[in-house]
Order: C-alpha cells, then structure tokens, then sequence
C-alpha cells in the first residue's frame, strides 16, 4: 500500500463504503458507524439488521476522549486491557454527543484499540470505524485472506492482505457497565485473551 492507496482507503470508507483488512485476532471487514454504511455492512454479510458491532479506535487517548462520561471504574478497566485482543461493552449513555451511536444496542456499545502492530492500519484510517469478522453471518473466522467469502470480498472496495494471522482467534468479549454498580464485569465471550489474564488485570469478572 503506497501512501496514495491509504488515503483512497479513507476517502472509501468516508463515502460509506468497506474495506477488508487485518486485525490482530482474525481478519475483519470495516466502514464508518453511520446507518447508510452499517446497512451496506449487515446486507454484505448476511447479517440481521441492528445487530451490534463493534468500534475500533486508532488510540486509548480518542476513545477516552470519546466516552467522558465514563465512571471512575469502568475507565480504570478501559485503561488496563486496552490496547488488547478484546472488546469491552461500555454503557452508550458515555458517548460524547453521538459517538457510535448507530453502533449502540441494547444500552451498551462494543469498542476495541488494537496492539501494535496492527493498530498502525487504523491509524492510516478514519476511527472509529465499526469491525466485525470478515465472514457471513454464522461462518467462520477468516484466518486468511483466501478465507474470506468471495461475495464479501466482492462487496468491499478494498482488500488488504497483511498474510496469516498468528494465533487467530476472536476477540475476548467483556461487559464492563457492572463495575459501574460495584459489581464485578462479566465475561461475555472467552477468545484470544483468557479469563485469568482479564482477572489479574481489572480484578474477579464473572
């Protein structure tokens, strides 16, 4: 990718437009949380509409920056894991103005900051940009890019191939809005980071 290719990369996914591209868990596709560009998403994948999906910041200080309204305890959570290979659901209700908020659901919203070196492909990029695996819906997590379903492929104006992913497995999912009662977080979805590396970080999680 020459420096002319990343910024028709971002002039892409300003229009609404996806993209494919690497992630440090498994390959996924990408556009910005605004309706148009998340219902091109959804049909692409085959996926129900409203479905959440995740925001991916280029660094901890945006996201932050993003969500000011963040309890005490639940920024202290954020500050610990990320960057990393999970995705923390903060309560929506933080967002500054409407940051996400197509993105949101159910009160609650995904985001994740990527390690290096991956995050240097979103900081070539506008963030936050929703991500979810580049697979149809129920299908599996494309470890390489020849994984990707052709008609996904298809559907994106751009494809990046960075080669395999090291270790590819999903994304540790963990719900973060109980710190903000007292209560300890919850572990939605086992993946790439395992329960007992998410304790000895932020403390017990259920």
């Amino acid at each position: 990718m020459t420096r002319s290719d990343w910024a028709d990369a971002a002039a892409a996914l300003e229009r609404g437009r996806l993209i494919a591209l690497p992630a440090d868990t498994v390959y996924g596709v990408a556009c910005k949380p605004e309706p148009e560009a998340l219902q091109r998403l959804f049909a692409a994948k085959g996926r129900a509409p409203g479905k959440p999906v995740a925001l991916v910041f280029d660094d901890v200080i945006r996201l932050v920056h993003a969500y000011t309204r963040l309890p005490a305890a639940v920024l202290n959570a954020v500050e610990e894991l990320l960057p990393g290979a999970v995705t923390l659901i903060l309560p929506a209700a933080a967002a500054a103005g409407k940051q996400g908020a197509a993105a949101a659901f159910e009160g609650g919203i995904g985001v994740r900051v990527l390690p290096l070196p991956e995050a240097a492909v979103f900081q070539r990029l506008p963030t936050p940009l929703a991500l979810t695996s580049a697979n149809l819906a129920g299908g599996a997590d494309p470890c390489f890019i020849n994984e990707i379903p052709e008609e996904l492929k298809q559907a994106c104006e751009y494809v990046l191939d960075s080669g395999p992913i090291d270790g590819c497995a999903s994304s540790t999912v963990v719900d973060l809005r109980p710190l903000a009662e007292g209560e300890p977080a919850r572990v939605l979805r086992e993946g790439a980071v395992v329960r007992g590396d998410i304790e000895a970080l932020i403390g017990s999680v259920v």
